[in-house]
C-alpha cells in the first residue's frame, strides 16, 4: 500500500472513504452538514491517503491547533505554545483493509512529520471508542483528560491525548515509504514531509 501526501483531486474519494466508515462505524458520531470540508478543512496544513488498487483506502490529516478546544489542556500539560502544536486528525480506514498496520502506519507519518517540524501531535478521540484509544496508547499517546465538545445541539464526550516526543522507529518510517524510492530522495518526498 502507498501513503502519499494527500491532494486537491482526492477529496471526492476521501468523501467516499468518509461515509463508507460512517456506515460501518459511526465516526463521526455527528455527521457534519458538510463531509467534504470535515475532512479538508481549512485549519488542514498536511494530509495523507493511502492508496490500494487506484482507490483511497485510508486518511490521515494535521491541523493547526489555534481555536481547537483540544488545545489549552494540551498548552497546560506541556508548557508549549500553540504554534509548538498541533492537531491530528481525520484517520480513517477503509473497512476492507482494516487489521494489517494501515492506521498506525498512517499515524506514525503525521506524528513523524509533526514532531519533525518542531510540533507536537494532540487529537481528540470519543471515549467509548475502544479500538482507536488502544492505537492511540499502544503508539504512546498519553490520555490527558476528558473534554466535552459542543456541536450545535449534540455533545460528544471525548478524551484528549497528546502525541509521543519522539519520532516512531526509522524502519517504521521506511515502511511509508514508496519501494520506488531510494533512502536518499524519500528524506525529500512530499510524501512523508
Amino acid at each position: 500500500m502507498l501513503i502519499r501526501r494527500k491532494v486537491e483531486a482526492d477529496t471526492d474519494a476521501c468523501h467516499q472513504l468518509l461515509l463508507a466508515v460512517h456506515a460501518a462505524d459511526g465516526y463521526p458520531a455527528v455527521m457534519p452538514p458538510d463531509p467534504r470540508r470535515f475532512m479538508t478543512p481549512r485549519r488542514e496544513y498536511a494530509g495523507w491517503v493511502a492508496e490500494q488498487d487506484g482507490g483511497i483506502v485510508g486518511h490521515v490529516a494535521l491541523h493547526g491547533a489555534g481555536n481547537n478546544p483540544m488545545t489549552p489542556p494540551a498548552r497546560a500539560a506541556t508548557g508549549l505554545a500553540v504554534d509548538q502544536l498541533c492537531a491530528q486528525a481525520r484517520l480513517v480506514v477503509d473497512p476492507s483493509v482494516r487489521r494489517r498496520g494501515l492506521a498506525r502506519r498512517l499515524l506514525e507519518v503525521a506524528t513523524a512529520h509533526a514532531l519533525g517540524e518542531g510540533r507536537r501531535p494532540i487529537l481528540d478521540v470519543v471515549q467509548g471508542a475502544t479500538g482507536p484509544i488502544a492505537l492511540y496508547e499502544s503508539a504512546g499517546w498519553r490520555r490527558l483528560c476528558p473534554l466535552t465538545l459542543e456541536l450545535g445541539e449534540d455533545r460528544l464526550d471525548v478524551w484528549v491525548y497528546l502525541g509521543p516526543d519522539v519520532e516512531p522507529a526509522a524502519e517504521t518510517r521506511a515502511a511509508a515509504v514508496p519501494p520506488a524510492q531510494t533512502q536518499a530522495s524519500a528524506s525529500r518526498s512530499p510524501n512523508l514531509r
